[in-house]
């Protein structure tokens, strides 16, 4: 449950950074992500024009939607606090909530060229999770 809340809590942030470069601007965030292009389909569905969780994604799929200063999961809800750019990693506090706790937590992530996201912890950055942009 800790990792789908720090996959929350990683576009919180990110999507609220309004005065970023256009390299990390909220734009690029906006939408739905998955860990890979073949779960987009288990993880999310299409209902009234626009993705949404899945009935699936309780079961464990990894991904997030983020729109404005919100980031959503199958279980958990964030809200960006603050965000820091130093090159082309930004780091946000986000507050975040489930069902039955409220947390703070710091969260690192930078683009790949192919326009991925990529959350890692900067103190093991050899240990990453890459997100995919599933918006149809």
């Amino acid at each position: 449950m800790r990792q789908r809340l720090l996959t929350l809590l990683l576009i919180v942030g990110a999507t609220a950074a309004a005065g970023l470069p256009a390299a990390a601007s909220p734009e690029r965030l906006q939408g739905a992500w998955a860990t890979s292009a073949a779960t987009c389909d288990q993880v999310f569905a299409k209902r009234n024009g626009r993705l949404v969780f899945s009935k699936r994604s309780a079961e464990g799929w990894s991904g997030f939607i983020a729109t404005g200063k919100h980031v959503r999961g199958a279980h958990a809800s964030c809200d960006l606090i603050s965000s820091k750019q130093k090159g082309d990693v930004l780091t946000f506090l986000l507050g975040c909530e489930t069902e039955i706790i409220f947390e703070t937590v710091s969260v690192s992530v930078r683009f790949k060229p192919d326009g991925d996201l990529v959350r890692f912890d900067p103190d093991f950055p050899e240990v990453e999770t890459t997100y995919h942009r599933c918006d149809k």
